[in-house]
């Protein structure tokens, strides 16, 4: 039978009709699937920013960890009224991430100029980034406080084996996560074993590990390497990964941040996102207590983190898996977490599993079964306001949950204009009067060119609202240092950071300071303004009633017992608070508000009887709320009293014979 051409037609378009329809029911989705699945977050617009420690090998005599808890049944809060939960989205990197830009002088190591690295994606730059990590330190010696600072401009340095390096003090810069790319090759045998992993970066081993940082860099730990280790990183007292992005090309490997060798901290990990590996981050021992804000964790296979003994302070945690999101390992671990948003999950699986100390504060969850397994007892919701698994401590009738203090922001500021940054070149070793000048050309940032600076006095250097950014890029000034007075007023924050000793800050007006990853020194005035802290060492003094946010504090008195923290009439919020040597921690008087999230009270040295009377942490007409942990090597080495309460002529303490080293949550307010 023969068809007419008409007919035909009608059948060729009734075929094509229905591949049409085919394609729509099994391609589109596919294909929405493949572009909705989370990509690599970029960080961008963030802007960026030594004390011997002492310790050892015994465990803690008094007051020490322990397994069980104060109380024979510890009391659970779980406080919907208290807290108002709120949501939050992490800064998360962009699917076209953002160059930064810098001016050619401000890091003269440059990998690939000075170096030779290719940063290509094919050429192996292992021995090009290993010489410029070794140039300077190749003889037997220290280098404990000798700086030095990498530049990996834009490309993807392709490796083959661990980098790593003598000494404290380095400093690692790339052009943004996404941008500069530390790349292990596909399938090195080295990489292979699982149960005997390796670091593709490895920071020193001990507790002298200084100011270690590494910002705007992407580490990438390719395909087929089951054994390999993202960063495995320790810094000591101040030393922070920003806007770092640690993957695996193919969802193998053993850990992608891992903090397991004695002694990680007190540092600063912020804005961090993990993709893949058994785990995202692994954390272990007593000391010294890391700090952790906006971290992203997605695809681990096993948990997301896993803190084996340490106390953690984390905020602003996302997660995006199906394993529990935080697995508290040992009974004499302690985990501080708020905000946390944690999406996934698995119906057989609780959020955080938990077997020490846990303080957890506005948490929301989705998938699993619930947010919090503490030991043996499943805690019922999968959204948390305010939670502590042991008992609250109180000397005086008060609320029994967290002074729960407003929390503002760290500010940011990065200009994009090489236009508007203003080197300061000293003429010579020594001469700083030209500092002066450059902070009155009207250009947004002051940089100091990495290196070493030296001024003969103590020289103030007036900051006039026009100036909006210092940067030291790891520099350090000798001598008698430099001081930057803020006298003049703005509405627009004045970010200091990145020195890493011989700089003050005189904070003499209302406008909001931040000062960041560091050594300072700090001095208030009546009209101080809002001040934020970020990776410091400082002796904090608040004199006058301003609001005070501080991350990752490190506060040591090892020349003499003298206090190290005074806030009179302030409100000083702490999330990560460390301190060594004697005298107490932290002094409120004059109706100050103080709060505390963790982590370490380290005395380390022996206490007279009269040092050992003046307690831990004061407060006389005030208020506070302290969570942190306490470790104590001797009888003679702590504080004979941990609180001390005033109210209205009477005077309460807290004993730390009554007290076993992890403090949960003490409440002292009305």
């Amino acid at each position: 039978m023969r068809i007419s051409a008409k007919l035909r037609r009608f059948i060729w378009l009734f075929i094509l009709f229905v591949w049409v329809a085919l394609a729509a029911i099994f391609l589109v989705p596919q294909l929405a699937l493949k572009f909705s699945r989370p990509t690599p977050l970029q960080v961008v617009d963030i802007a960026s920013s030594n004390i011997t420690n002492t310790n050892s090998s015994k465990k803690p005599i008094s007051p020490s960890p322990t397994e069980k808890s104060s109380s024979s049944k510890p009391p659970i809060l779980v406080s919907s009224n208290a807290i108002t939960p709120t949501t939050f989205t992490n800064k998360t990197i962009d699917r076209n991430p953002i160059k930064k830009v810098f001016p050619s002088d401000f890091i003269s190591a440059n990998v690939k100029t000075q170096y030779g690295a290719k940063g290509d994606g094919v050429t192996d730059d292992t021995a090009a980034i290993q010489k410029a990590l070794n140039d300077e330190r190749d003889e037997e010696q220290d280098y404990f406080g000798k700086p030095k600072a990498l530049y990996f401009p834009a490309g993807t340095y392709l490796i083959s084996n661990t980098l790593n390096w003598k000494g404290c003090c380095m400093s690692w810069q790339g052009q943004g996560a996404g941008i500069s790319i530390i790349k292990l090759k596909d399938k090195t045998k080295s990489f292979g074993d699982r149960n005997a992993p390796k670091p593709v970066i490895q920071t020193i081993d001990g507790n002298m590990s200084f100011r270690q940082n590494i910002t705007d860099l992407t580490v990438d730990t390719g395909k087929n390497n089951p054994g390999a280790i993202g960063i495995d990183y320790i810094s000591n007292n101040f030393g922070s990964l920003w806007n770092v992005l640690i993957r695996s090309g193919d969802g193998q490997g053993k850990v992608g941040l891992d903090m397991s060798r004695q002694w990680a901290g007190p540092c600063l990990i912020k804005n961090v996102q993990i993709n893949g590996f058994d785990y995202g981050i692994v954390t272990k021992n007593l000391e010294y207590g890391p700090t952790f804000e906006e971290i992203t964790l997605q695809q681990q296979k096993v948990a997301g983190i896993l803190n084996d003994g340490n106390t953690l302070a984390i905020r602003k945690l996302q997660s995006k898996n199906s394993v529990p999101v935080i697995q508290n390992q040992a009974p004499a671990g302690m985990i501080i977490v708020i905000d946390g948003n944690f999406q996934g999950g698995a119906a057989k699986a609780s959020a955080i599993e938990n077997n020490g100390y846990l303080y957890a504060r506005n948490i929301n969850t989705s998938g699993y079964k619930s947010a919090i397994h503490h030991k043996e007892t499943i805690v019922s919701g999968t959204s948390v306001s305010e939670y502590v698994s042991d008992k609250i401590y109180n000397l005086f009738d008060s609320p029994m949950r967290s002074l729960n203090l407003p929390i503002e922001e760290t500010p940011v500021f990065e200009d994009k204009n090489l236009a508007n940054w203003m080197a300061f070149s000293p003429q010579w070793y020594g001469e700083t009067d030209s500092l002066q000048d450059a902070l009155n050309s009207g250009k947004s940032t002051i940089y100091f060119p990495f290196g070493t600076y030296f001024s003969h006095d103590k020289k103030v250097f007036k900051v006039p609202a026009s100036v909006r950014r210092i940067v030291g890029f790891s520099s350090i000034v000798n001598g008698g240092g430099i001081v930057f007075r803020v006298e003049q007023n703005s509405d627009k924050p004045l970010i200091i950071e990145q020195f890493g000793y011989g700089v003050t800050i005189e904070h003499a007006s209302p406008r909001t300071v931040v000062i960041q990853h560091g050594g300072y020194e700090y001095k208030d005035f009546p009209k101080s303004g809002k001040l934020f802290l970020e990776d410091v060492g400082v002796s904090l003094r608040i004199n006058y009633p301003h609001q005070v946010w501080a991350r990752q504090l490190n506060v040591e008195t090892l020349d003499a017992a003298r206090t190290k923290i005074e806030n009179k009439g302030g409100t000083l919020w702490i999330l990560g608070l460390k301190t060594e040597g004697k005298g107490s921690v932290i002094n409120t008087t004059k109706g100050g508000k103080t709060e505390v999230l963790g982590t370490l009270i380290y005395p380390v040295h022996d206490f007279t009887a009269q040092e050992k009377q003046e307690a831990a942490f004061i407060s006389n007409n005030s208020s506070q709320s302290l969570i942190y942990s306490v470790s104590a090597y001797g009888e003679n080495k702590n504080y004979d009293i941990q609180v001390e309460e005033t109210r209205n002529g009477v005077k309460r303490q807290l004993l730390s014979k009554d007290f076993p080293g992890r403090m949960p949550l003490f409440v002292g307010y009305k």
